[in-house]
Formats: C-alpha cells, sequence, structure tokens
C-alpha cells in the first residue's frame, strides 16, 4: 500500500509502523491520533481495542483478512490488528496494514496499552 498516512504503535521501547489507507474509518481513526489506547489479545490471532465513539464506516466491506491488517469492527465500535491467519465476518472494513514484522505482536503481553500517532 503506498497511498494513505503513516502510523506508529509504541508498546514500551517497541515502535510498530503502520499505514492507515483513505477509508472514511481511518480518517476518523487518524483525527484521533495521538492517542494511547487499551488493546486485548484474542485467541492468539489478533489484538483488539474497543473504542469508545463510532468511526464512520461506509464499506466496502470485505472478509479476506491477512495478518498485518488492520481493520474496523462496527458491531462492536472496534478497531482490531490480525497477526495470525484467521477467517473473517463481513463486517469488516480494512483501514490499514502493519508494515513492520508483524511477528512482533506474538511477544506482546495479553493487556497492553499501545500509543498511536501519525508519522
Amino acid at each position: 500500500m503506498n497511498e494513505g498516512t503513516p502510523i506508529t504503535f509504541t508498546v514500551g521501547d517497541r515502535t510498530i509502523r503502520a499505514r492507515l489507507n483513505n477509508s472514511d474509518a481511518a480518517r476518523d481513526f487518524e483525527e484521533m491520533l495521538p492517542v494511547t489506547l487499551p488493546w486485548f489479545r484474542n485467541l492468539d490471532i489478533e489484538y483488539i481495542s474497543e473504542l469508545s465513539d463510532p468511526l464512520t464506516e461506509t464499506g466496502p466491506f470485505y472478509t479476506d483478512v491477512q495478518p498485518g491488517d488492520i481493520v474496523y469492527y462496527n458491531p462492536r465500535d472496534s478497531v482490531t490488528i490480525i497477526y495470525e491467519p484467521t477467517s473473517s465476518v463481513p463486517t469488516l472494513t480494512k483501514m490499514g496494514e502493519i508494515t513492520s514484522d508483524v511477528s512482533v505482536f506474538e511477544d506482546l503481553p495479553a493487556n497492553v496499552d499501545m500509543r498511536i500517532e501519525a508519522g
């Protein structure tokens, strides 16, 4: 992905690079930055952060999730980082992707605060 906004997730001394796409949900998320959000590991395949306010969600929905995808799940107003292969539900909006090595998520605690900033 060459377009969109570069962002960084910081966990302690680790920096994880990513890029948001130009979806409405990604633009809303970008407006929240910088922000520190609590994330929890789910089923050893993804990290989820539930937002206090919904993002604008206009699709397109997709089900072909890949490790490294950053997605918005509107039924729960949550942002999810996928780091292992998995199946999907048809209510996800792709917001971007991790551009660093996704294996870094395997070593993070089950519950972690991540600082997210543009750049």
